[in-house]
């Protein structure tokens, strides 16, 4: 039996996750990578990219990760439909310098590299950018993307933060005095 919080979460949930698959042009334009259609905005070589990078930052545990949640599609759509020229320039320049620091530190193609060669790459790549001031690579900007498209989908918001829509305990008969 489903009960009364079950279906406003549903709801909110739905109302929410609507609304922002409108900004990016419909649901058919961000879950077309998960379908198997080619990628409106990025290139292969980076739909592979983000999708290496994505599942490693956000992997999957007891909830579902960023690949399960299709973090890459959902970014696709955002750069297709949402983003400005300049910041479409900016993220290909960013996930180009990306790719090339990563295959360097990788010796080889770090998208095609075992795990454990991916994870310490990524994670050497992560913390030496962290150490920096600016956002040279364009990673930190990149990393922000993925980890607030992941929250924005019902597993990330439902399941990874467990949000509630009413938290706590609601009586709708208490006494005033």
């Amino acid at each position: 039996m489903i009960t009364r919080r079950e279906v406003l979460q549903g709801l909110i949930v739905s109302i929410g996750g609507a609304s922002a698959l409108t900004a990016c042009g419909g649901v058919a334009n961000v879950v077309s990578t998960r379908l198997g259609s080619a990628a409106r905005f990025y290139s292969e070589s980076e739909m592979a990219l983000l999708s290496r990078i994505s599942d490693l930052i956000i992997p999957r545990t007891e909830t579902p990760g960023a690949l399960d949640e299709n973090v890459p599609g959902y970014m696709d759509g955002l750069m297709s439909d949402w983003a400005n020229r300049e910041t479409k320039a900016s993220h290909r320049q960013a996930l180009r310098r990306i790719m090339q620091a990563l295959d360097l530190d990788a010796g080889g193609d770090f998208t095609s590299a075992s795990a454990d060669v991916a994870e310490r790459t990524l994670a050497g790549f992560d913390a030496a950018v962290f150490d920096e001031d600016g956002d040279a690579s364009g990673y930190k900007r990149v990393k922000g993307y993925i980890s607030q498209s992941y929250f924005a989908t019902e597993g990330g918001a439902l399941e990874e933060l467990k949000w509630v829509a009413v938290p706590g305990r609601w009586d709708p008969s208490v006494d005033v005095s």
